[in-house]
């Protein structure tokens, strides 16, 4: 599997997610770094979700750290990660009777039949824990240097929240960085809450988006063409299961927009800097930052693991079959998934700094 990402800060993730462990390595990761235990904590807790609609395996996150810390402190090793499963239910996957939307019958053919299922295997949401301790790393990191990556539920089902501005204040990406449910509106917030409540009670599911911003990147940042930093991202963001798109400041909205309507001027800002009095291109141009904030959105599908009775085939029989899956089920990913967007965001953010100014950024 391909399960390794990175041009010069390398991720490489591992386990499946109803075996003993799952776990990642960080390479190539500045030595003489503080680990910053605190926020780590807090992403790991915003990733497990903390209410009834959102929050399924019940184990608590204690990450083992087995290289690349001394004393708290990174010494150049690779830095690897593990967490142990305790929570889980290997009934769920029936063989021979693929679930609707689940990746059972794509993975047998792929490997031949002989792919993990139980719980998604090494396709499953509980390789975002080391993903989210490794990203936080390289987010805390970020934040030492003047750049701040935050997220915020754009949208669960037909519930919008506010959208990011020009100017993203300090104090708004500290609320949403710390916040389980985090929306810009309060009332977008309370909507969305009750829409999940709904569903939850009908076993059904709901699809969603994560908009996240990078505040603080300068310009000329990524390499064009095929390693740029719109590219860059995108590959780093679909790894994370569930998501369908991915799209920069306006993105498909483009497809229906006129140029006059959507083109960033560039302007002098009080302080006489360069900046563009709107942002659509989401702080990127030809692949490159141009140091306005990269807005990037991404798509999350409905969990397809719903209670509801669904028809697919039997395999063994030919026959089409009534599916019903057991266990306890979130009614949305895109609220635990925030964090786990920023975390992957973080990584590819890092990435392309260190390809750009090295170690001495």
């Amino acid at each position: 599997m391909s399960s390794i990402w990175g041009s010069n800060l390398k991720i490489s993730l591992f386990g499946e997610s109803h075996g003993l462990i799952v776990g990642g390595t960080l390479h190539n990761f500045p030595a003489g770094i503080p680990l910053n235990l605190d926020r780590i904590k807090l992403a790991l807790k915003l990733r497990q979700g903390g209410n009834n609609f959102t929050k399924v395996r019940k184990e608590e996150e204690r990450p083992r750290i087995l290289s690349g810390i001394t004393n708290g402190v990174t010494n150049g090793a690779p830095v690897t990660v593990v967490f142990g499963n305790k929570d889980y239910n290997v009934a769920e996957f029936i063989d021979g009777i693929p679930r609707p939307s689940q990746a059972d019958y794509s993975l047998d053919k792929r490997y031949q039949g002989h792919a993990d299922h139980n719980g998604g295997g090494h396709r499953s949401g509980r390789i975002t824990a080391p993903l989210v301790f490794l990203g936080t790393m390289c987010a805390d990191y970020l934040s030492s240097k003047g750049i701040e990556i935050a997220s915020h539920i754009k949208c669960i089902g037909d519930i919008y929240d506010e959208r990011f501005g020009t100017e993203i204040p300090q104090v708004l990406i500290e609320r949403l960085n710390s916040s389980p449910l985090a929306t810009i509106s309060p009332e977008a917030r309370k909507k969305m809450v009750s829409l999940l409540q709904s569903v939850k009670a009908t076993g059904d599911s709901l699809g969603g988006s994560v908009e996240s911003a990078v505040v603080g990147i300068p310009a000329g940042i990524g390499t064009p063409i095929f390693d740029n930093m719109e590219s860059k991202i995108a590959s780093v963001l679909f790894s994370i299961p569930a998501v369908k798109g991915v799209g920069f400041g306006l993105g498909h909205m483009f497809a229906h927009a006129r140029g006059s309507e959507v083109n960033d001027s560039f302007m002098l800002n009080k302080e006489g800097k360069i900046k563009t009095a709107t942002n659509n291109n989401g702080g990127i141009n030809g692949g490159i930052t141009n140091g306005m904030p990269i807005i990037v959105t991404t798509d999350f599908k409905p969990t397809p693991s719903i209670s509801q009775p669904q028809k697919t085939l039997d395999f063994t029989t030919n026959q089409i079959v009534d599916l019903s899956i057991r266990g306890d089920h979130v009614a949305c990913l895109v609220p635990r998934a925030n964090i786990v967007v920023s975390s992957a965001l973080a990584i590819a953010i890092l990435d392309a700094m260190l390809e750009s100014k090295g170690y001495s950024l």
